[in-house]
C-alpha cells in the first residue's frame, strides 16, 4: 500500500512538473508582447488624462472582470465594480501611474498574464496637490484575453510590497 501511495506521489509530481516547465518555458509571441505591453503604457496614458471611457475599454465586457486594488475595501466586481473604481481613481486630487521597468509576461495562446514590479507614483495635479508627488513600491498582476485581435484585462490586481 505505502508503495503504491509513493508511486502515485512520485507520478503527480512528475506530471505537475512537466506541465509548469512547459508552461515557463512557451515563448509570447513578438507581436502579443507588444500588445501586451502597449495596454500597460496605455493604462498611464488613460489614467493621466482621466479617460474614464479608455480605461473601462482596457477591460473584456465579461460581467465577471475584477478590480482589485492595494487597499482595504478595493474590490471591485463586474463592469459596474470597475466603474466605480475608475470614478474614485479619477477623482483624486493627483494622477495614479506606474513605472514599467521590470515587466514579466507570460501566454498560453489567447490567455495572458503579466507580472509588473516598480513603483506607483502620485502626481498631484488638483487644489492642495499640485505640485506633490510621490512614490512608493508597488507591485500588480493582470490577466488578459485575446479577443478580436485585441487583448482586454480580466482581472487587475495590486499589492503594495510589505503591507500585505
Amino acid at each position: 500500500m505505502r508503495r503504491h501511495l509513493i508511486s502515485a506521489l512520485a507520478l503527480v509530481m512528475t506530471v505537475t512538473t512537466v506541465g509548469f516547465a512547459r508552461h515557463a518555458s512557451a515563448p509570447v509571441a513578438a507581436k502579443d508582447e507588444a500588445a501586451i505591453r502597449q495596454t500597460l503604457v496605455d493604462m498611464n496614458t488613460l489614467c493621466a488624462a482621466r479617460d474614464a471611457k479608455g480605461f473601462m475599454a482596457l477591460f473584456d465586457s465579461r460581467d465577471d472582470v475584477m478590480f482589485v486594488g492595494s487597499d482595504k475595501g478595493e474590490v471591485f466586481r463586474g463592469p459596474d465594480g470597475v466603474k466605480k473604481f475608475t470614478a474614485m481613481l479619477f477623482g483624486a486630487p493627483f494622477v495614479f501611474s506606474f513605472d514599467l521597468k521590470d515587466v514579466s509576461i507570460s501566454q498560453d495562446g489567447d490567455f495572458a498574464w503579466v507580472f509588473v514590479d516598480g513603483n506607483m507614483i502620485h502626481t498631484g495635479d488638483r487644489g492642495a496637490s499640485v505640485g506633490k508627488n510621490s512614490m512608493k513600491p508597488y507591485r500588480f498582476s493582470v490577466a488578459m484575453v485575446k479577443k478580436s485581435g485585441h487583448w482586454k484585462w480580466q482581472l487587475f490586481h495590486g499589492a503594495v510590497p510589505g503591507a500585505e
